[in-house]
């Protein structure tokens, strides 16, 4: 039987990699969303993936608008872009290595986690075989890339991952770091501990921290949070801290953090964090300063399980967005999706459960922290809450079981028989 081949239509196909490059770009953002849930990362990573099938069988002409989508100038700006070209180089090129995939402008390091998130988008027996090749590389770039795919999947590279933690460039030796922690790997504790005073020290002592140091990793994690200190790297030391500090050392910290209006948004992060009912009153204060009130209502829902939609909890009206919000593109788009907290709505929802709050129990979601299960009750727990929430979760569970793998909030969702699930 003759089969003729496909009509191209070159305007379709533009539309096919420009909604591409938009889903992608909004991929790792949803991933830790107070907005996403499992049903919403579902549907995201679904369209993502049949706009690329549209521009895979398009072949080379496929690959080829995808290509001339690309700015070079700046790839951290054209994340979406860049995503979308690599996945399409990664299926339509299967035996050319990281160099022959994309133009050269576009090799730098802020091209790894969106080229390691499309590699990790693909099937297994595609791009295993690639990422073994990369992590062996003298490129950087390929090696942080193969270390960003298998962080997202949860992918264990075995021997070839302690010398990477020592690598000469510290981003490549962050990836490592950030690998082993989630991974669970305790026989990279001292590689990683001997880490923690260089420049990927923040990186070194997460990873240390996870897997179970509680001494140098958690005073190396509250030295380096000032305000110097990357938004995404003072977001992970905020959260972990009240998780691995003894209560009185963190309530400290919060009240050190606090006090400098460039940390506020931390200490409020750290709150969330400890969970302690305590704090509640004073989140409610900050609900009325613009700048920090999404925030500061999303660490009383964190704390107390309230659902400020749900239960009608938000302003009537919303203000003008502040113009001295979050500089950090990721905690505007955080921002961007909370809700706006009614204090005194918020007072009333409280004060008939304020009781029912032991003092001193460290709460998460409404339930005292130590009685959250391992995984969680599919689909009636996790997958109504949203992604912030889940990553809340996989922390607390984590700091319980230093030896077993960070829970992956970020992995594929799948259909499964009882509802949304995660390999």
């Amino acid at each position: 039987m003759t089969v003729n081949a496909p009509i191209l239509n070159l305007r379709v196909l533009r539309l096919h990699c420009e909604n591409a490059a938009f889903l992608a770009a909004q991929w790792p953002l949803a991933q830790d969303s107070p907005a996403h849930r499992m049903v919403d990362l579902y549907d995201l990573e679904d369209r993502l993936s049949a706009h690329l099938e549209a521009l895979a069988l398009a072949g080379p002409v496929g690959l080829d608008l995808a290509l001339e989508g690309l700015v070079t100038a700046d790839a951290g700006a054209n994340r979406g872009e860049l995503h979308v070209a690599a996945a399409l180089a990664l299926r339509l090129r299967a035996g050319a290595e990281l160099a022959q995939l994309l133009p050269d402008p576009a090799l730098t390091m802020a091209a790894a986690e969106p080229l390691g998130l499309a590699a990790a988008m693909l099937p297994p027996a595609l791009i295993a075989p690639r990422l073994h090749r990369w992590l062996d590389t003298a490129d950087p770039v390929a090696v942080a890339a193969g270390l960003v795919a298998c962080r997202q999947l949860r992918a264990d590279p075995g021997a070839a991952l302690a010398p990477l933690i020592t690598h000469p460039d510290p981003q490549v030796a962050a990836h490592a770091a950030n690998l082993a922690g989630e991974l669970g790997r305790v026989d990279l504790l001292p590689h990683l501990q001997r880490r923690i005073a260089s420049e990927v020290g923040i990186a070194a002592a997460r990873a240390a921290a996870l897997l179970g140091d509680r001494g140098a990793a958690p005073a190396a994690l509250a030295e380096r949070l000032t305000p110097a200190c990357p938004a995404d790297q003072a977001r992970q030391a905020a959260e972990l801290l009240p998780l691995i500090l003894p209560r009185s050392e963190a309530r400290a910290l919060i009240a050190a953090l606090s006090r400098d209006p460039r940390m506020r948004r931390w200490s409020i992060v750290a709150c969330a964090a400890l969970g302690d009912v305590e704090l509640l009153n004073g989140l409610i204060t900050l609900m009325s300063d613009p700048v920090q009130a999404r925030i500061a209502g999303a660490a009383f829902c964190q704390i107390t399980g309230a659902r400020m939609g749900a239960e009608n909890l938000e302003l009537t009206q919303f203000p003008e967005e502040p113009e001295d919000g979050p500089a950090d593109p990721v905690e505007r788009f955080i921002d961007s999706h909370l809700y706006w907290p009614d204090p005194d709505r918020i007072r009333d929802w409280l004060a008939p459960r304020a009781t029912r709050m032991a003092s001193g129990e460290r709460l998460l979601l409404g339930l005292a922290a130590w009685t959250h299960p391992a995984p969680p009750d599919l689909p009636n727990d996790a997958a109504h809450r949203s992604q912030l929430d889940l990553r809340a979760w996989a922390l607390e569970i984590a700091c319980r079981s230093p030896e077993a793998p960070l829970p992956n909030h970020r992995a594929p969702v799948r259909l499964a028989p009882r509802g949304f699930a995660r390999p």
